[in-house]
């Protein structure tokens, strides 16, 4: 059974097929402009705004980027006055360990299409990792509130439709802003659209407790990004833009991190992120009015799992 999430992301691909029909006067740019502009990680906070900023008028494909617009000021309006207040009732009720306990099994729900992408992406060792992952945070780690798996040292490798299509040459395509799902690409949104698809609590749970779990988890992924929403939001000059850069650097550094994956250098570090986001965490945890770092992580995996508040 298909939530409410599904009928987003088809949204995504009307919306991108549209986009790609006047495309004959404006090729897509070249993907490696991104990943050429972050291929060294920058070496703190101040970098990365530095980068952001350098990035605000880029060559990312934003067909659609007046209309765009008109759904961004929407989800900024929802995210003022309903998802935040929501998200931040969240954060001061919920203690720090209680709060990412709720996250590490939300995370854990997702493991099983992490495992089937990555067989998808020929990653044998990720796959395994994963699913021993998973058998062990759902029974010794309590529905994943304890990552037994990390402790063991098999840290997570998460991934995606989105980063299987890319592993196999599909471009991006346009950069689309989903109401009250927040950034994606034409490609990214069809692989939420598969993945949320083939989620197994889909044809196990009710509608309703679908709601309310992937409500939840929405909610919780915003209270874990406040920080850094919020930083980005007032560092930058253009938040839109600056949005979409995060966005596309995040996805850059995703597919880069696979690539050394498969290379078998692939760094440890926390769970979700990123070497680029990695680099200034020291940074982060000493300043964190300017801690802009895990709004990078957090942006991919809330765009595909916040839905409608009713």
């Amino acid at each position: 059974m298909v939530t409410q999430r599904c009928i987003a992301t088809t949204i995504v691909a009307i919306v991108a097929l549209v986009g790609a029909l006047p495309a004959s006067a404006d090729e897509e740019p070249s993907q490696s402009s991104p990943a050429a502009a972050s291929a060294a990680a920058p070496a703190s906070d101040d970098a990365l705004f530095e980068q952001l900023d350098a990035q605000e008028v880029s060559s990312y494909w934003d067909p659609l980027e007046r209309g765009n617009r008109v759904v961004f000021d929407f989800n900024e309006l929802a995210d003022k006055y309903a998802i935040a207040p929501i998200s931040n009732a969240y954060s001061w009720v919920m203690p720090d360990p209680a709060a990412r306990a709720v996250r590490r099994m939300f995370r854990n729900l997702s493991e099983p299409i992490s495992f089937a992408n990555h067989l998808l992406q020929f990653h044998p060792h990720e796959a395994g990792q994963t699913f021993v992952r998973f058998c062990l945070n759902s029974s010794i780690g309590v529905a994943g509130a304890f990552d037994v798996g990390n402790m063991i040292g098999m840290p997570p490798h998460p991934t995606d439709f989105g980063g299987t299509l890319h592993r196999y040459g599909a471009p991006a395509g346009p950069y689309i802003i989903v109401p009250l799902f927040g950034p994606t690409t034409a490609r990214d949104g069809f692989g939420d659209l598969i993945d949320s698809s083939a989620m197994p609590q889909n044809y196990l749970l009710s509608t309703t407790l679908q709601i309310f779990l992937q409500t939840g988890n929405g909610i919780t992924q915003r209270a874990e990004a406040g920080q850094a929403l919020d930083a980005l939001r007032d560092g930058a000059v253009d938040f839109y833009a600056a949005l979409r850069t995060a966005y596309y650097l995040n996805r850059e550094s995703e597919f880069r991190e696979s690539e050394l994956g498969d290379s078998g250098l692939r760094g440890g570090g926390e769970p979700g992120a990123s070497a680029t986001l990695r680099s200034s965490a020291s940074t982060s945890a000493s300043n964190p009015s300017r801690s802009n770092t895990e709004v990078y992580s957090a942006l991919r995996s809330a765009n595909s799992e916040t839905v409608p508040l009713k």
